[in-house]
């Protein structure tokens, strides 16, 4: 708890410190026609959190073993690649090469990676073999995209990542992981620190800060790498499904848009306004409650993971109720409106011009 209190206070130092430096090197976000928030908001919240993170262990000097010293440089990598492209530096190639080399230190260096996803199916333990170290990598950059693209309103990514921390400190506390419960409960710190920032409550209305791209991948990796080991390590007691549920939202989120963009022919990476909070906000729910809501939906996801687990659920029981859970966001994107009309549910959205909703969602 020392150590999660520095990590907490030192985020707060580092936050005023880069705000004011922000403009000065052009680490600022501007509104635009799919930016729609208030004012020139620096972009430093990432650097902060990965900042301070990283300075409590060195404060607390502790030694870099085999497990640390890859992690350390990943981490580096990841806020150096999410630093480039917040600077507009970065093509999506560059950026994807930055992740991709983090998650090949966590496999390669660290030896870091999925060997048993569990008994998903209810016919014997699901054991990758070969592909334990692909999959892995494709879980990783997959997460730290997933974190990037929810990270759409105040205090959604970093209210997320601070909720699945807290449950992976618990399952980590739980597994009699202590080294794990001490990152996390660091990690968990600094976020606290940087949402006194970001998001929306009655003595803030707008965030001052946001996570950047710095942020919101650092924040993907960091949960990732612990949901690995925490469900890898012996006697792999944590179920690995559970942590899938503790990440639900991103997961779903970003699973939806990019089955719906191939779908229509598009590139899964190309930009839309069709995440979940976009259409929450679209059918008529104020930013400040959506993302209060999806917390909460982050809050109930991770409480099914983790009690899941705890109370010994089968694995499969989880892996349908997953795919079931998924099922009905996916209808209620796609079919959203069909089911208002079903149901006699008057809303503004219904009458929109079909083409004039297109030219703008293609803004």
């Amino acid at each position: 708890m020392y150590y999660a209190t520095v990590a907490f206070f030192s985020t707060l130092l580092l936050l005023v410190a880069l705000r004011r430096a922000a403009r000065r090197y052009g680490l600022i976000d501007k509104p635009s026609a799919r930016k729609t928030h208030h004012g020139d908001i620096p972009v430093v919240g990432g650097l902060a959190i990965g900042g301070a993170f990283l300075a409590t262990f060195f404060v607390a000097q502790a030694p870099l073993t085999s497990f640390l010293t890859p992690f350390v440089v990943a981490c580096v990598i990841v806020l150096a690649t999410g630093l480039f492209d917040d600077l507009n530096k970065f093509s999506t190639r560059s950026k994807f090469l930055g992740q991709l080399g983090a998650a090949v230190i966590m496999t390669s260096w660290s030896n870091l990676y999925l060997v048993d996803l569990g008994n998903l199916w209810g016919t014997g333990d699901v054991l990758l073999g070969n592909w334990a170290i692909p999959f892995t990598v494709f879980c990783v950059v997959g997460i730290m995209n997933a974190m990037n693209m929810i990270d759409g309103l105040d205090g959604l990514a970093g209210g997320i990542g601070l909720v699945a921390a807290v449950w992976l400190c618990l399952a980590a506390g739980l597994s009699g992981l202590f080294n794990d419960l001490q990152f996390l409960c660091v990690f968990a710190a600094a976020i606290a620190a940087f949402l006194l920032f970001n998001l929306r409550h009655p003595w803030r209305r707008h965030a001052v800060v946001f996570l950047g791209d710095a942020g919101s991948m650092f924040l993907g990796f960091v949960l990732v790498w612990f949901a690995v080991d925490i469900s890898q390590s012996a006697p792999r007691d944590f179920y690995a499904i559970s942590a899938v549920w503790i990440l639900g939202v991103p997961i779903m989120d970003t699973v939806y848009v990019m089955l719906r963009r191939l779908i229509r022919g598009l590139s899964p990476f190309s930009a839309d306004r069709r995440h979940v909070h976009h259409t929450l906000i679209y059918v008529g729910v104020s930013e400040t409650r959506t993302a209060w809501a999806l917390l909460g939906v982050s809050v109930l996801f991770g409480s099914v993971g983790f009690f899941g687990w705890f109370y010994r659920l089968p694995e499969y029981v989880l892996t349908y109720a997953f795919i079931g859970t998924f099922a009905v966001h996916y209808g209620f994107m796609q079919y959203w409106r069909e089911i208002f009309k079903f149901f006699g549910i008057r809303h503004k959205a219904l009458v929109v011009d079909p083409a004039a909703e297109a030219k703008a969602l293609a803004k």
